[in-house]
């Protein structure tokens, strides 16, 4: 009770009531008050004013919709209020929120790599290199399927990773998302049903709902989705495709299980669908042993792998691919001419040459090194953060923690808002008592103060006596 009216001053007797509205309603709106208020009674003995004082307050409140009364019980705010809120946050992690995390002091909301770790001088040699070598024939528009140079040196990269691709089966794409967009275009029509992990990555569920798909939700195990879960679902209705995401997954950091991934292969062709494989984020692992994919498990071109090389190389330059299976290949196509023309053919080139020279795993091998060193550093500074959790990320550049019961998310995100702190509320995916912090952005130097203020943060919330 002391922390919530810690800064409620009655400068007029005669009106106590007004103050004590605006008060609670710009405590309710900041979610520093979230669940259910103080009693009638316990505030106006703290406040040593008359319960009638209070009552009208709460009354006003009730009257806007703010909060409702439930006879017995007491106060409760009314969560319909927080809908407009929590819809625009929605895409605060995209890049189209740049002018947001810019003005951060702290920023682990973007998930673009910090803009030191880019390898600008390579890349300048690599552009010169084609342009010199090539001339006007790197501006000149290779295709929808995409550069043909491009597309023959991911076939040969592919096959560290135990992925072996015909070269007509990958397809350049501006992007994963864009691939999403594309093949579940190509794959499901309006009403099919499919499957995704919950929670899941914000713009492929945006994808999908656009499409008009039904879409059912698998539940997150410490493994990866419930595959017991899945299997109930399919004996009841028959799918077009799973989407998910086997290596740090998004936002859980989660990887799926060996043991899952090959029952997941096997379900999939004893019930006829596709699986959906995004993969933006296995080059980032932190352990000796690279990541297994599922695509490199899969013997009956089950799965449809999108990779991404956007958000860890060249953010700029819009760049992943696909590899689409023959049955495919017709369909996705033409939903990729009616999308665009093509990929630029100098980024092609460009990155094609990076690719075979080597030059992107020495970028890769520095990244590692780098994430998981501020991975570290975060994980001793949320250690002195009583009652949270969260699975040590093994790849990839995000936490997921849970907050203690009965804090909001977003009530953190918009109390550290207030002091350049950004964070991830986990309301932006469905899960208000979770956070996610994203690392690639943070620099080392901010770490200590930014995780020091997420303790205030939380150990206010908890410490409120209502």
């Amino acid at each position: 009770m002391n922390i919530l009216f810690k800064n409620f001053k009655i400068e007029n007797e005669n009106f106590i009531y007004i103050p004590l509205y605006i008060f609670l309603k710009d405590k309710i709106e900041k979610r520093e008050i979230y669940h259910k208020l103080p009693s009638i009674r316990k505030v106006a003995n703290f406040l040593n004013i008359s319960s009638n004082t209070v009552a009208k307050s709460y009354l006003e409140l009730e009257k806007i919709n703010y909060v409702k009364t439930i006879k017995g019980s007491g106060v409760f705010v009314n969560k319909n209020i927080f809908s407009k809120i929590s819809s625009s946050h929605l895409n605060l992690e995209n890049d189209d929120n740049f002018t947001l995390t810019s003005n951060l002091k702290i920023d682990f909301i973007n998930s673009t790599p910090n803009y030191s770790y880019l390898p600008v001088d390579d890349i300048k040699y690599a552009i010169n290199y084609i342009l010199d070598r090539d001339q006007e024939l790197a501006l000149i528009n290779e295709g929808p399927l995409g550069s043909l140079e491009l597309r023959n040196s991911i076939k040969s990269s592919l096959i560290c990773s135990n992925i072996y691709s015909k070269t007509e089966n990958i397809h350049i794409l501006s992007g994963a998302q864009q691939g999403i967009d594309l093949i579940s275009k190509t794959l499901a029509f309006s009403k099919n049903h499919i499957i995704v992990e919950n929670p899941t990555y914000l713009g492929a569920l945006k994808s999908f709902k656009n499409q008009d798909f039904i879409i059912h939700t698998i539940e997150m195990e410490n493994d990866g989705l419930d595959i017991n879960q899945l299997e109930k679902l399919l004996l009841r209705i028959n799918i077009k495709f799973v989407y998910l995401m086997a290596n740090f997954h998004t936002p859980t950091g989660i990887n799926l299980s060996y043991k899952k991934r090959v029952r997941l292969l096997e379900l999939s062709e004893k019930f006829n669908f596709f699986i959906i494989e995004d993969d933006s984020a296995s080059d980032l692992y932190f352990s000796k042993e690279i990541p297994t994919t599922l695509k490199s498990l899969d013997k009956n071109n089950r799965v449809i792998y999108i990779k991404s090389f956007s958000k860890i190389f060249m953010p700029g330059f819009r760049l992943g691919f696909i590899i689409v299976p023959d049955i495919l290949l017709t369909s996705f196509l033409n939903n990729k001419m009616l999308s665009d023309s093509s990929t630029s053919t100098l980024y092609q080139k460009s990155f094609s040459f990076l690719l075979e020279k080597g030059l992107i795993e020495k970028h890769m091998i520095l990244c590692r090194k780098n994430f998981k060193m501020i991975r570290n550093l975060i994980i001793k500074e949320l250690s002195k953060i009583s009652n949270i959790d969260f699975i040590t990320p093994s790849g990839g550049g995000s936490f997921w923690i849970k907050l203690p019961k009965n804090v909001s998310s977003i009530s953190v995100y918009n109390k550290l808002l207030n002091v350049g702190v950004g964070i991830v509320p986990g309301n932006n995916y469905g899960f208000d008592n979770f956070i996610k912090l994203n690392f690639s952005r943070i620099q080392k130097k901010d770490i200590v103060l930014g995780i020091s203020l997420l303790k205030e943060t939380i150990e206010f919330f908890e410490n409120l006596d209502i």
